[in-house]
């Protein structure tokens, strides 16, 4: 899995076309190396309209 950075002993790492439908984006948080049971944060857009 491709490490985006690490925190002291914490890594930070993306994971791909995981899960059934394919979820989405997201990331992984990790104590040491990448586990199976790594906290997952998923990575939303958020559309602001110009309209008031």
């Amino acid at each position: 899995m491709p490490q985006v950075f690490k925190i002291g002993s914490y890594w930070v790492y993306f994971g791909a076309n995981e899960g059934e439908p394919i979820e989405p984006i997201h990331v992984h948080v990790a104590e040491g190396s990448p586990q199976a049971n790594a906290t997952k944060i998923l990575l939303l857009m958020v559309i602001k309209s110009s309209e008031a």
